[in-house]
Parts: structure tokens; C-alpha cells; sequence
């Protein structure tokens, strides 16, 4: 048995509503593994107490308000919000868990989010510890906007830098996120670096029948839908997909383009859906997963977008969902990513270049004309999920450390049994 500290942003409790963090808690705790969590809860009310809970399968999770200080501006609220929360987080550590002992240390980019209750742990309980590489903090912020370039961005990129030479293991999503963690940060020689597929729960969602659910949630019975699911902010592509709509409009009354979920551009695209009036644009708020999985098998292909002139080679987890549902999926990505080519050379859908909305629609209607891409696609989208992004996988691959030069079934052919 390992007795495993995950450190976190993000982890849902409520019922049916999973997420990468807890589903990879559970998988841990189901070969036999002791888990804790701690969570900084960036929806609880700032400043509230803290709450422990133990889940059904024995996973302890430290749910812990944010602080923050406001009134001086959008920048130090958020600046602050990530040093405060850390820290109060670490103050949360050492009362819950200062006398227990750990085996393995597991932190999620960004590191600067969780740095004071890392470095407080590794120095207390000197475990193994591991850091999922996902977000390429602060690069991919200064690339979409979010975060400015000179003193700050050089800022960021020394405490974060600084932090993940701490960790012993660094995994990424692709063998390009490989190459550009190595050529964008620097790390220490012992330190292993891994590809580390993004993973999900591989269970077939119940079956039910598409015009029901198009009915419980309102939604159109005789169009092709194309959805779009998850957050609703910058760097997803939002605005493509919005554009690609518009283009439909009128020479495919037949589609329909549904975006699901929230976040900072969620007003504009509820805005769009109003102005269409009944049109093609389709803006539902976030259900819970297991809702949300149910709704996608009503849906005929599933949109993975991002933003053109990024560097920063991303993975999206949202192929997970689509698989799951039996979707053919068009991706809409940078050109420095793998992830066009994945969905691709694995028959799962369809790759354009992000930023090119006419490009965007002809992939659409390509699947939405050949039927039979469908039924291809759901065969080899349950190959993928099985032989590539199945949490029992990750969960051996993060907690049962193997000698050697990690592998990945990112990084091979897909079987063809």
C-alpha cells in the first residue's frame, strides 16, 4: 500500500460529477492505495472554514476556501488569491496532516498555484513526489492574453520553473509536451520526464434514447447537433466555433451548434444564442458529468478547439467525453500540438488548423454527410479509450514507478484487432 498527498485545484464532491483529479483518486484507492487530498475550493465563499470529508472509498479530501485580498485591482486580486490560498492551504496541511506520513506527493500545474503547502510537504514528509504536466504555466497565459509579458511573465516563470525542478517525476500529455517542457524550462539531470496520457473513467455511458434526452434539455429533434463542451473561456476556440455557426447559417439549415458549459466567455456565448433567436446557436449552462455524458450521445460530432498562434502544444481532455459517447470529434488545434494527428492516424475524426472557421464547418459536414464515420469512429474510439487514456492505467503508471525510458501508447501504433 502507498500512502499518496494529492495537491489540487479542482475536485468535485458532489454526486456524478467527475473530474480527472477525482477520478484518479478513486482509481488509486481501488488497487489498494491509502488516499488524501487536499483542494483549494475556488468556488467555496473566501475566507470560510475548511471542511474534511472521507468518500465511500475511504479518499479523505481537505476542501479549503480561497483568501484573496480586493480592492486593488483585477491582477493583485488574482496574484494574491494564489499566494494567500497557498499559504492558508499549508497552514490546513500541517493541523490535518502534520503527524501522518507520506509515500508519494502528487501536484497538478500550475505549481505556483499550490507552492506553499508543496514545499512545506516535501521538507515534512520527504515523499516521492510526481507533478501532471497539463497546463505550461505561465507561457500559455501570456500567449492567449491573460497574463502580460516583461517583469511579470519573467516572474512567473522563475517561481514556476524553480518549482518543478523540485519534483522527482514530470509527466506530460504528448511527446511534444515533452519536447517543450525540456526546451522551455530548465530541470535538474535526475529528474525523470514521462509521457503521461490524460485519462478518464472508459465506461460506456448508459444508452438512452436521443429523443428523450433532446427533449428533457430542449434541444432540436430533427438537426444534426454539434456540440462543444467544457470551459467556456479563453484559448478554447470559442470564438471559431461561434464564427463556423454563423457561417451555417445559411447554407446548413440543418446543423445546429450546442456549447455547454461556463466560464468567462459563457456571457458571450449566451448573447449569440440569444441574437440567433431560435437559429443555430444552442447555449446550455454546466451539468454534472454524468448528465453531461448522457446528453452527448444525442449529439452527431463533438468539437475539440483551440486558439492559432499558440506554441504551447496542447492535449484536451474533452476527447475523453466524446469518446465515451461514440462521437467523431473535429479538432480545431495549433499547429505545435500532436493532438490533430492522434485523431487522425486513430480514425476518430477529423484535424484543421485553429482559426479557420470555413475549415472548421467543412470538417463538420463532412462527418455529418457520411454516416458511417460514426460507427467507425465509436469502434476505434473505445480502442483509444482502452489502450491509451483508462485511469487504471494512469493510476499503475503514476504510483508504481518503472525503470527505464517511459513508453507511451500515445507514442505507438493503435492495434488493429
Amino acid at each position: 500500500m502507498t500512502r499518496i498527498l494529492m495537491l489540487c485545484t479542482r475536485f468535485p464532491l458532489g454526486e456524478g460529477d467527475e473530474y480527472l483529479t477525482n477520478e484518479l483518486a478513486h482509481a488509486l484507492a481501488r488497487q489498494g492505495d491509502e488516499v488524501s487530498v487536499v483542494v483549494i475550493d475556488w468556488d467555496a465563499v473566501p475566507g470560510t472554514p475548511s471542511v474534511t470529508r472521507r468518500l465511500d472509498d475511504s479518499v479523505v479530501v481537505l476542501a479549503v476556501a480561497p483568501r484573496t485580498m480586493t480592492g486593488l485591482g483585477p491582477f493583485v486580486a488574482k496574484a494574491s488569491k494564489w499566494v494567500l490560498s497557498s499559504f492558508a492551504a499549508m497552514r490546513e496541511v500541517r493541523r490535518s496532516f502534520g503527524d501522518a506520513g507520506f509515500d508519494l506527493l502528487i501536484a497538478f500545474s500550475p505549481a505556483t498555484v499550490v507552492a506553499a503547502q508543496f514545499i512545506w510537504c516535501i521538507r515534512r514528509f520527504r515523499p516521492r513526489s510526481y507533478f501532471v504536466l497539463w497546463d505550461f504555466f505561465p507561457f500559455h497565459q501570456r500567449s492567449i492574453g491573460l497574463l502580460p509579458g516583461g517583469l511579470v511573465f519573467a516572474v512567473a516563470r522563475g517561481i514556476e520553473g524553480w518549482l518543478i525542478r523540485r519534483f522527482d517525476t514530470i509527466g506530460c500529455m504528448s511527446s511534444l509536451n515533452v519536447a517543450y517542457l525540456k526546451s522551455h524550462y530548465r530541470l535538474r539531470a535526475a529528474q525523470r520526464v514521462e509521457v503521461l496520457p490524460i485519462w478518464g473513467d472508459i465506461t460506456p455511458p448508459p444508452v438512452t434514447a436521443a429523443a428523450a434526452i433532446r427533449a428533457a434539455f430542449d434541444l432540436p429533434p430533427g438537426k444534426k447537433i454539434i456540440v462543444f463542451g467544457g470551459q467556456i473561456t479563453e484559448g478554447r476556440g470559442v470564438e471559431d466555433v461561434l464564427a463556423a455557426a454563423r457561417l451555417a447559417a445559411g447554407s446548413r439549415p440543418d446543423l445546429v451548434f450546442l456549447l455547454i458549459g461556463s466560464g468567462r466567455l459563457a456571457g458571450l456565448v449566451a448573447d449569440q444564442a440569444a441574437a440567433a433567436d431560435g437559429g443555430n446557436i444552442i447555449y446550455r449552462p454546466r451539468v454534472a458529468r454524468r448528465a453531461y455524458l448522457g446528453l452527448l450521445g444525442a449529439c452527431d460530432v463533438g468539437l475539440v478547439c483551440t486558439v492559432r498562434d499558440v506554441d504551447v502544444p496542447t492535449f484536451p481532455s474533452k476527447l475523453i467525453d466524446y469518446l465515451r459517447a461514440g462521437l467523431p470529434v473535429v479538432a480545431s488545434v495549433e499547429a505545435s500540438t500532436d493532438f490533430g494527428d492522434f485523431v487522425v492516424n486513430r480514425n476518430l475524426g477529423l484535424s484543421v488548423l485553429a482559426g479557420d472557421a470555413e475549415a472548421l464547418l467543412r470538417a463538420v459536414c463532412t462527418l455529418v454527410d457520411q454516416p458511417g464515420r460514426r460507427t467507425d469512429a465509436a469502434l476505434s474510439g473505445r480502442r483509444a479509450l482502452e489502450e491509451v487514456f483508462d485511469v487504471n492505467r494512469i493510476a499503475v503508471q503514476i504510483s508504481r514507478p518503472s525503470t527505464g525510458e517511459a513508453r507511451s501508447s500515445l507514442d505507438t501504433a493503435p492495434s488493429r484487432s
